[in-house]
């Protein structure tokens, strides 16, 4: 309180004693108390009268706004004119309460308080904003997938700069607009995106995933994997829908080749590609074992949008900047799981056994995990074989993790002199086999297993967990009847 009168200070303390809870004031009746209290004493509210000798509350108000405070300020005086008055709540100040009518003062304090904090909030979450958004574009620079964003509302269009590069755009031109778009999209694939979108704007989907052939630059046709999502507001009405494309070109063309070998008659040569492909796929998720996800992207490009939903509509949607942080710190979470998910351990260095019992260390439901591995002789077993068992318990954990509910995993692994063999079970909430996988979880553990010459068989029903099998024969020993 900045104050010449010690009784008008002691009115004021006596009144903030009695009407204000745990208040404690400090006194400072000149300038030079003044400047001193703000060194040491770091006020939450000043109260100041404007007729000191030589200073005014003025004054003091421009001392705290140029040091960059923005501590609540309230001119408490005697006499002033309403020009003054005016003057001075422009300047920065919260109110002024004149001396005669003192009682309006604890309201007046609380609702600068209350002010002050609104402020601290507004400019917190906005710099969380900022980080967000500079996190966002830079994480989306940083993958090779494209990423984007369309309003439906507006029909704009916003597209990560990868998005160009995928599709051969000039990244120097502006974003084409959805008719352009849809028109470099294959004739007979335009129909099902149009209906989709349709179907997105009457809020009858919540999401998709599917693949789409794109007109590129040179005028040949790329295959995207295309997964979107639609955004609502609080009323359920859809606003939005982002998602990202995912360059599956070339996978394509190695599907087709397959299939043809297969077609064909060729199953060993069409064994033998897929070990190729299987063996790329392990150099390539060693050199991308810090990249990021599309997934990581997804949760980035929703926390941009409700970002943006947050800007255009921030009274009383504080509670989507918590959503928007925890949102990220799953991306975060996600990004260091996906990096050691794709490293593959050296076996020829490693063992298998310490690396599937770190395998499961690293899960947050370890503690349901048994593995029992004391029958494992692993100097009989290439490293080749190594890794494929590894992969095959990581996707599996990946999907009980996921999917299952379970209380209870047990793990075992074995070898006889002719192969290895891997048992997964679990009590969880189990599926029916008889219908189509959405995922490519259990399609990787089949195609691995296949690549040599392998057998797997899954049981699983509704409600009574499942069981996983695995036989892998051993180089020199005879294949596994199919």
């Amino acid at each position: 309180m900045l104050e010449d009168s010690a009784t008008d200070a002691e009115i004021v303390q006596r009144l903030l004693v009695k009407e204000v809870p745990n208040c404690r004031l400090h006194l400072a009746m000149n300038k030079n108390e003044f400047l001193q209290a703000l060194d040491k004493f770091s006020p939450t509210l000043i109260l100041a009268d404007n007729s000191l000798p030589q200073f005014s509350a003025a004054e003091a108000l421009r001392i705290v706004r140029e040091r960059r405070l923005s501590t609540p300020f309230i001119m408490v005086t005697g006499t002033v004119s309403e020009e003054f008055a005016v003057d001075i709540i422009k300047s920065g100040a919260n109110d002024y309460i004149l001396k005669d009518r003192l009682t309006r003062l604890p309201a007046a304090i609380d609702a600068a308080l209350k002010q002050h904090k609104a402020e601290k909030e507004k400019m917190a979450a906005e710099e969380e904003i900022r980080r967000s958004n500079e996190r966002f574009q830079t994480l989306s620079r940083a993958t090779k997938d494209a990423v984007w964003d369309l309003n439906l509302q507006t029909g704009s269009v916003w597209w990560s700069e990868s998005f160009f590069t995928l599709l051969g755009y000039d990244p120097g031109l502006p974003v084409p607009d959805l008719y352009e778009w849809v028109t470099r999209l294959h004739p007979a694939d335009r129909d099902k995106v149009i209906a989709r979108l349709e179907k997105a704007g009457k809020n009858t989907i919540d999401n998709w995933e599917d693949e789409l052939r794109f007109r590129l630059a040179d005028g040949s046709y790329g295959t995207l994997l295309d997964r979107a999502y639609i955004l609502r507001d609080d009323s359920g009405k859809p606003t939005r829908l982002i998602g990202v494309f995912v360059d599956i070109t070339e996978q394509k063309r190695w599907r087709k080749k397959m299939e043809e070998d297969r077609l064909a008659g060729k199953i060993e040569q069409q064994k033998e590609v897929s070990r190729v492909i299987l063996q790329t796929q392990e150099m390539e998720r060693n050199a991308l074992g810090r990249e990021l996800h599309d997934n990581i992207n997804q949760i980035l490009a929703s926390v941009n949008l409700k970002l943006g939903y947050y800007l255009d509509e921030p009274d009383n949607n504080i509670d989507v900047i918590e959503n928007c942080r925890q949102d990220l710190l799953k991306a975060i979470q996600e990004a260091r799981n996906l990096s050691h998910n794709m490293v593959m351990p050296a076996f020829s260095e490693r063992n298998l056994r310490d690396e599937l019992e770190l395998l499961v260390e690293n899960y947050s439901y370890r503690q349901i995990v048994l593995l029992e591995s004391d029958s494992l002789n692993e100097a009989a077993i290439p490293s080749t074989i190594k890794e494929t068992i590894f992969r095959i318990a990581q996707e599996h954990l990946n999907n009980i993790h996921k999917h299952a509910k379970a209380s209870k995993v047990e793990i075992r692994l074995s070898n006889d002199p002719g192969s290895v063999n891997l048992y997964v079970r679990d009590n969880g909430v189990g599926f029916d086999i008889r219908q189509k996988r959405k995922g490519i979880g259990i399609t990787n553990i089949f195609n691995r297993v296949e690549s040599y010459n392998g057998t797997t068989d899954i049981q699983s029903s509704p409600g009574k967990g499942c069981m996983l099998s695995v036989r892998i024969p051993l180089p020199g020993s005879p294949a596994v009847p199919l």
